[in-house]
């Protein structure tokens, strides 16, 4: 990686790096802002390495967050270089990152409320976890003009027009995300001081009735974006269901779909039915504490990434919503 780098930034500091990966400061070094982008333009070496380092701060302080605060895990070397050397769509190995950030995420939730220590961390994706909350509960959440949003923010232009909400090269178009990451958010009046033990107190008395059990219907997405969503968001949606187990290196986890089948619109069992095949307590505990190989690890998950081969087709199946069954559901859980 260092020999990769070397050059391509005039007065860039030298690797800096440890144990578990490179610096973090040391990748911010390649920001385009750094070359001066736009007003000066970027070599193609310049780009690639630039997208790799963007790469490598996405994996690991987005997707995947770890404890390490001034370091990226080395793991993500391999996928950030492949992708950012890339020339076209077929030289990308595909992944399924969705079903990994899930993973990371439904670990890092279960590892998290064990933790007692004031430093204590949720890990995965908490990002992922925030906006999936704002989306349902009325807690905690910003208040969004939905017809009033930020285009270009160095130069304050701000656009009226939803169905102009693009990126800034309008190379796609936008995803549920979008709604809360680039309109105008507004906090003050939303929140309190203390707002833990206001939040906690706010969830044990939530009804029912105030939670979008559904909120990526057809008529929520043309009332929020008329000119469309990416394909992005749907475009594996025959996944959704699958009842194959979810995989993050060599933590592996189960999805549960059938404890939430409310969200697709379709039944709730009062009593949810079991996995065919649960996941054993010995392979949830999976962590890389352990001193085995990347090999002895895969002999020990591969049975479960084996699962996707068949995923699309191995689903939770159920009938039409329910309300009844629903409060059925809702009292059992009480």
């Amino acid at each position: 990686m260092a020999q990769r780098f070397f050059g391509i930034r005039d007065g860039a500091l030298a690797f800096g790096h440890d144990n578990h990966g490179p610096k973090f400061g040391w990748l911010e070094q390649y920001q385009i802002q750094r070359f001066g982008f736009p007003a000066t333009p970027m070599t193609a070496p310049q780009i690639t390495r630039s997208l790799e380092a963007y790469l490598m701060w996405l994996l690991g302080k987005v997707m995947f967050t770890e404890n390490h605060v001034s370091t990226i895990s080395a793991r993500y070397i391999h996928f950030a270089r492949g992708i950012a050397e890339a020339t076209c769509q077929e030289e990308c190995t595909q992944w399924s990152w969705g079903s990994a950030v899930l993973a990371a995420t439904y670990r890092g939730m279960c590892n998290a409320c064990q933790l007692t220590k004031d430093s204590s961390a949720l890990l995965g994706c908490p990002l992922l976890l925030q906006l999936w909350s704002w989306e349902r509960f009325p807690i905690g959440r910003p208040d969004v003009s939905v017809n009033q949003i930020v285009g270009n923010q160095e130069h304050e232009t701000i656009v009226y027009q939803s169905d102009l909400l693009f990126d800034e090269e309008q190379i796609d178009l936008p995803t549920f995300g979008t709604h809360w990451t680039r309109r105008k958010c507004r906090f003050a009046g939303e929140q309190v001081v203390r707002c833990y033990p206001s939040f906690s107190e706010q969830f044990d008395t939530l009804k029912e009735d105030v939670v979008i059990w559904e909120p990526y219907t057809l008529q929520t997405r043309h009332a929020r974006y008329p000119g469309g969503i990416s394909i992005m968001c749907t475009r594996d949606r025959e996944y959704w269901l699958t009842t194959s187990k979810i995989i993050f290196d060599c933590q592996v986890e189960e999805m549960s779909q059938q404890r939430v089948m409310r969200q697709f619109g379709l039944c709730q069992m009062v009593d949810p039915p079991r996995p065919d095949v649960p996941l054993p307590d010995v392979v949830h505990a999976y962590s890389r504490r352990s001193s085995k190989t990347a090999t002895q690890w895969l002999q020990r998950v591969g049975i479960y990434v084996n699962e996707w081969q068949n995923a699309p087709t191995q689903v939770w199946h159920a009938g039409p919503f329910d309300m009844e069954l629903f409060h059925g559901y809702l009292q059992s859980q009480r």
